[in-house]
């Protein structure tokens, strides 16, 4: 980088927090650790903190920071209610795993299923039948 941008790039004062949370930004961390939600966070800031802000805000703010640190989820409860949640099952080596990923990408996509009824809107509905189900009849 250029010498005169970098000098002026050290010049520029900081800009001020856009949201009112930002300062409690490791504090909404914490209490969403500790299995909090978000309207109990809105009422801790309302009781300790004399700041008034709605649960949808802080799950909006806590959603922008998680996507800012390229995580794809909001910041959850602790593990111990993640762990009764039913987890997907993945084991084996990377070469496993693309193995399977190459199976999955050959199958045949499933046979579109037959329509049970015939539309005409000038007609009542009509149930299609099989020819197995014309022969019991």
């Amino acid at each position: 980088m250029d010498d005169d941008i970098r000098v002026t790039l050290d010049q520029m004062p900081e800009k001020a927090p856009r949201s009112k949370l930002e300062p409690h930004e490791d504090l909404i961390r914490q209490l969403r650790r500790k299995g909090r939600t978000y309207e109990e966070i809105a009422q801790f800031f309302a009781e300790k903190l004399n700041l008034k802000v709605a649960p949808s805000t802080i799950y909006a703010f806590v959603r922008v920071r998680a996507r800012r640190h390229h995580r794809l989820r909001v910041e959850l409860p602790p593990a111990t209610a993640i762990s009764r949640m039913p987890q997907p099952a993945i084991s084996g080596n990377d070469e496993t795993v693309r193995r399977r990923m190459e199976e999955l990408k050959r199958r045949r996509p499933p046979e579109p299923e037959k329509p049970l009824f015939h539309y005409d809107e000038n007609e009542p509905l009509h149930l299609i039948r099989t020819p197995a189900e014309e022969t019991n009849h």
